[in-house]
């Protein structure tokens, strides 16, 4: 109850403060209106470079903060100050910052004294400096606020709720939530470079935030902890939550450095997150030992449970609302990618959300059996093609649900990077990988979908833009038609097909799986599918019968078809394909009897262009003929076969 009266009489105190220095700002023959002016183009350059739920404006970039934060988790309200050390980018003496509207200012400081400020209730306000600042000048603004943040939907960014009858107070910001709770840039343009955080609540509380505990210290009933982290962070991962949290302390070992672990649960679930450390240390190594060093190695990382259903990877302090093993990968994951780089636009999500659920296959690819592996893939992509549309690449970033779409920000965002996987092989991949996180230009700052694809791209030295044309920007997924027949020997063809199940793409250029099976044997054999119709001939050693598409689930497919033909096209003894031929042609010989073998091939004037000889030949056989070199023509295959008589094929190029 005496906080509660305090924070109360702070309500008053600062309203009526606020009303006066706006009073003064008249006073002073400051224009209002010409503010606003002045500011509208900064705003409108903003919305190009950040969202609609920006309105801050790009004239500055954010190096520190120092916020301090007074909250009580049993009443829905913030008081505070935040304090924001900026660097000019282009010569003003007005800056803009988001703050909902919902939220009171009660003062703004610059340097030594007070400065006005303007809210045009746009959820911004518009601060104006006084003096006008050059590019490259360095200063510091500091604004107290308070008020009680507004409820939003479908992800409340401040929430008080509570845990087995004690009251819990949370934040959330992603995508678009900082600005409801702190005066901030609350697009994707922006980091800070350094973060200092202090939180004073009832002393029967404990808060949990971003970085390394500095201090714990109770004085007349109120506790206030004080937090410090050195890395750059976007808006929306800086968080904190309060209530009576058990703190439990642990430590990994990285390579040759031992980091600390630190747990905030709440304490009638304390044994959930006692019981998962394990799994916590052996993600955080192995996420460390196939891509980068952990990027915030010189700090910690740790968990705070909150109601959330779900989790949310704060920087250094993942939320978790229970200790799964995939919800641990999941957020872990997001320390490199999404935290360390973080996508520059929300359309961009797939590149957090993506990779964090490549991390949750690949760690049960590298601790449980295969079934476990393909059990996952197998509904994982059932789920992608359970609606024939939609892109990765998100096309409304006004919606929340649209930004966080399970089946194609998550799921199918995953298997874009999967079936990368499957298309460069492991050593292209992860090295791509592993350059897209240690890139000085993207590093602990912000990153496009073109970006990862000229990693990709200079790795592998291949273009791969129509693979992002039709699996990122492009809609749907392929049915496969598959046609096999047997010929002579142990000769295969195979004639692929596929349709596509968005107009948005018309055909999808994949290496395809096929497995060949019998009783003894079982191989399988990769078709680079460019075409519809495609036919292709192999050799396998053995006759199969049973032929299966993508049997370990390397693409993104569904309602794949396989029907098999009796034997290859055409009749006689020795059968012609294609033809016309293009690079190469097939000749079949069928049930030949024992003898010296000869091929030779004529142009129309009798000159002989080919001719290859087989000793001992018998039974039946596929060969493949080099055509490339032929001119356009007709052209007589003759196959001679000791006394038997001369058999003779037209061939066209």
């Amino acid at each position: 109850m005496q906080f509660n009266l305090l924070l109360l009489h702070v309500f008053l105190f600062s309203a009526v403060a606020g009303f006066s220095q706006v009073k003064d700002a008249f006073r002073e023959g400051q224009d209002i209106a010409n503010m606003e002016a002045k500011a509208a183009g900064l705003k409108q350059e903003a919305l190009m470079t950040a969202s609609n739920f920006s309105k801050a404006s790009i004239n500055f970039d954010i190096n520190y903060l120092d916020c301090k934060w007074n909250v009580d988790p049993g009443v829905r309200y913030i008081q505070g100050s935040v304090k924001t050390g900026f660097t000019i980018t282009e010569r003003t003496n007005l800056i803009i910052f988001d703050l909902a509207d919902e939220l009171k200012v009660d003062s703004i400081r610059f340097r030594t004294g007070k400065i006005s400020h303007y809210r045009p209730f746009d959820n911004s306000v518009i601060v104006n400096l006084g003096v006008f600042l050059d590019k490259g000048n360095k200063d510091a603004i500091e604004i107290f606020y308070h008020g009680i943040p507004p409820v939003t939907a479908p992800i409340s960014s401040f929430t008080t709720s509570a845990h087995a009858g004690v009251p819990v107070l949370w934040t959330l910001s992603e995508p678009y939530g900082g600005r409801d709770w702190w005066p901030c840039k609350n697009g994707l343009n922006d980091k800070a470079d350094s973060l200092d955080i202090a939180i004073t609540t009832p002393e029967k509380y404990t808060s949990s935030t971003n970085g390394m505990l500095q201090s714990d210290v109770v004085l007349g009933g109120f506790r206030t902890t004080r937090w410090k982290h050195r890395y750059p962070i976007a808006t929306y991962l800086v968080a904190f939550a309060a209530t009576n949290y058990r703190v439990i302390q642990d430590q990994v070992k990285l390579g040759n450095i031992t980091m600390p672990i630190m747990e905030h649960a709440y304490p009638e679930k304390a044994n959930d997150f006692l019981n998962a450390a394990s799994i916590t240390k052996r993600t955080l190594q192995l996420l460390h030992n196939t891509f980068t060093p952990y990027p915030f190695i010189k700090e910690r990382y740790g968990h705070t449970q909150f109601g959330f259903g779900g989790g949310m990877e704060h920087q250094t302090n993942s939320f978790m609302q229970n200790m799964s093993e995939t919800l641990i990968v999941h957020e872990a994951a997001h320390q490199w990618f999404g935290n360390k780089i973080t996508c520059g636009s929300w359309r961009d999500i797939w590149l957090n959300e993506g990779y964090a659920t490549f991390c949750t296959n690949l760690n049960i690819e590298k601790n449980y059996p295969e079934a476990t592996l393909l059990n996952t893939y197998r509904s994982q992509i059932n789920f992608i093609a359970s609606r024939p549309n939609g892109s990765v690449y998100v096309d409304d970033t006004t919606s929340v649900s649209r930004i966080f779409d399970s089946r194609l920000t998550y799921n199918k965002g995953g298997w874009v990077l999967q079936m990368l996987r499957w298309k460069l092989g492991d050593s292209a991949f992860f090295r791509a990988t592993r350059n897209y996180l240690n890139d000085p230009a993207l590093a602990y700052g912000y990153a496009r979908t073109t970006d990862i694809k000229k990693h990709f791209e200079k790795v592998a030295a291949t273009d791969l833009t129509e693979f992002f044309n039709d699996w990122v920007y492009g809609q749907g997924f392929p049915s496969y038609k598959l046609q096999w027949a047997t010929g002579g020997g142990s000769w295969i063809q195979t004639t692929l097909s596929q349709i596509t199940s968005d107009t948005s793409v018309k055909f999808f250029e994949m290496p395809v799986p096929i497995r060949f099976k019998n009783t003894f044997y079982d191989t399988t054999l990769v078709l680079n599918h460019t075409k519809n119709g495609q036919v292709d001939f192999f050799k396998i050693g053995f006759v199969p019968d049973s032929v299966f598409i993508d049997p370990k689930f390397k693409i993104v497919s569904a309602n794949n078809t396989v029907t098999k033909a009796e034997i290859f096209p055409g009749s006689g003894n020795v059968v012609v394909f294609p033809n016309p031929v293009q690079d190469e042609f097939s000749v079949l010989l069928k049930n030949m009897t024992e003898g010296v073998l000869h091929l030779s091939l004529y142009n129309t004037s009798g000159q002989l262009v080919w001719r290859q000889r087989f000793g001992n030949f018998s039974g039946s056989d596929l060969f493949i003929i080099p055509s490339s070199n032929l001119a356009p023509g007709n052209y007589w295959l003759r196959v001679n076969k000791d006394e038997d008589p001369e058999i003779i094929r037209r061939v066209i190029k």
